[in-house]
């Protein structure tokens, strides 16, 4: 009987994955990765094997139930000769010790795992063991490589050396994958990953999970907006990110680099930089503490103003004879600018709340006097309320905005409105999250306790059953996500409530509980 292949792989690979506990050389075994990889993924798994508990003595007996799992599910002879692999990992004939890697390349279009392999005879047996269990077919001879069929989606090639396993779709993919790797397995020199400095900075980054990713490969269907506003001469191909993500006690953190040689992508980023400044968490006294998303940024407006001027689109879309107003406009705008998500009911619109510092009441002014401009629709209008105070009114919503000592505000919510700049108590302020905001120059973070505490949320928990619920409960374990940017880095951290114990390990024994093991 054809057995599940979800379940097999996913069990055999948590196995591995736990059992590993050694640290990674480099290997030529990347050689098959090109040089135009868009996207390569390391999967370290000795830090993440440490992190996840593998030597606790209730992750062994998970182990065992695991293994348990797999006997009751195979025959007994096949079993027995997967029972060695289990104990000794390295029996397997892959090097378990050594990275994972995940590409695909332009070259080569198809998402591939690569992985070093250590003893090939071992491979081979636990390929008879898949094929018994008719999750493979049989290992047939190729050029210069061997291969198998997993399903009909992967294919597993392998040599010596290097073992990969490509996804594919359809029998035509199929046959160009087979033609494709006899050229992988030929690679060296400038023709592999390994002769790229942006690869050889990914090695030496901190991290359990190292990325490089090219982000023109990823939005490639936004190219237009991707485009808006660089030099037609600037090819982002150029450009590469970065990445690192790492399990630590109490929390997940990404952090993200921008990788670049192209002196006109540098130049670009260096104006943008300067359209910024550190945040100073100006308005955080009036936001209450219940606020559940916050967004702030640290805004130079004169330079942003030079950096859209920059932006051929931009001077095309304001003619020249509107080039003072635009520029003065965005000049008042100095420091913070922060932008609060306050409440959601499932009876109104969400409430907001915004802030900025300005230099004068120039920008009011000019919005009021010019509203017949703007080109409102019937229902739509802009009333003045007092100095410096307007309200704009459609039949969907109301926001008023306004500005009080160099102070800017705007919220949709007309409580908000009448104690706008007035210092709350409990504030943002103190959270845990609000003193990593100050002095990076972007910051964006959901308030996940506050979230979970809203009526609306917990009266869909109650009406969703059980999924619901599990999903209520592994959302309860989180504290806030922030996102931080500071010049051409980015942090991006997943707190946890539980500041003591490693986040894996925390995912690890939720997974067991929802498991029942």
């Amino acid at each position: 009987m054809k057995k599940n292949l979800f379940f097999h792989f996913s069990v055999l690979a948590m196995l591995m994955v736990l059992i590993s506990a050694c640290s990674s050389p480099k290997s030529e075994y990347t050689n098959v990765i090109p040089s135009d990889a868009s996207q390569v993924i390391a999967i370290r798994l000795k830090p993440l094997a440490d992190k996840a508990g593998t030597k606790d003595k209730e992750n062994k007996e998970a182990l065992q139930k695991l293994t348990d799992a797999l006997k009751s599910d195979m025959n007994a002879a096949t079993f027995q000769q997967l029972e060695v692999i289990l104990k000794d990992p390295a029996q397997s004939g892959v090097d378990i010790n050594a990275p994972l890697y995940v590409f695909s390349a332009p070259s080569f279009p198809y998402t591939t795992m690569v992985a070093k392999v250590q003893n090939e005879n071992d491979l081979q047996k636990l390929l008879e063991i898949a094929e018994k269990e008719q999750i493979s077919s049989p290992i047939t001879e190729a050029d210069g490589y061997s291969f198998a069929q997993i399903g009909k989606k992967a294919l597993l090639a392998f040599t010596p050396g290097t073992l990969m396993v490509i996804n594919y779709t359809g029998t035509s993919q199929l046959e160009k994958v087979k033609e494709g790797i006899p050229t992988l397995l030929k690679q060296n020199g400038e023709a592999c990953i390994n002769s790229t400095a942006a690869f050889k900075k990914m090695l030496k980054q901190n991290g359990d999970i190292h990325m490089l990713i090219s982000p023109s490969s990823l939005l490639s269907a936004y190219a237009n907006p991707l485009n808006y506003g660089l030099s037609h001469s600037i090819d982002l191909k150029e450009l590469k990110m970065l990445g690192n993500l790492s399990f630590e006690k109490g929390k997940i953190e990404l952090k993200i680099e921008n990788l670049t040689e192209n002196a006109e992508l540098k130049a670009l980023f260096e104006k943008q930089m300067k359209s910024t400044c550190p945040i100073e968490n100006t308005f955080l006294k009036y936001f209450p503490k219940s606020t559940l998303a916050l967004f702030s940024i640290g805004v130079n407006g004169e330079e942003f103003y030079n950096a859209l001027q920059e932006n051929e689109q931009f001077r095309n879309d304001f003619s020249i004879t509107k080039a003072a107003e635009i520029k003065d406009l965005f000049s008042a705008f100095q420091k913070d600018l922060t932008v609060g998500l306050i409440n959601v009911t499932m009876n109104s619109n969400p409430s907001f709340l915004a802030y900025a510092n300005v230099k004068n009441d120039a920008p009011l002014k000019a919005l009021y006097e010019k509203k017949a401009e703007l080109g409102l629709r019937r229902g739509e209008d802009i009333v003045k309320l007092n100095e410096n105070e307007y309200v704009y009114k459609s039949r969907a919503i109301n926001v008023f905005f306004g500005i009080r000592d160099k102070q800017m505000y705007a919220t949709n919510d007309e409580l908000l409105y009448k104690n706008v700049c007035k210092t709350v108590s409990p504030s943002v302020k103190e959270t845990d999250f609000a003193s990593d905001l100050k002095g990076k120059r972007t910051a964006f973070a959901i308030n996940a306790e506050a979230v979970l505490d809203l009526p609306v949320v917990k009266m869909l928990v109650g009406f969703g059953g059980q999924e619901y619920s599990t999903y209520y409960s592994l959302l309860g374990n989180i504290s806030y996500l922030e996102a931080v940017g500071n010049e051409d880095k980015a942090t991006v951290t997943l707190q946890l409530k539980n500041k003591d114990v490693n986040a894996l390990k925390q995912i690890v024994d939720f997974v067991k509980q929802f498991a029942g093991m």
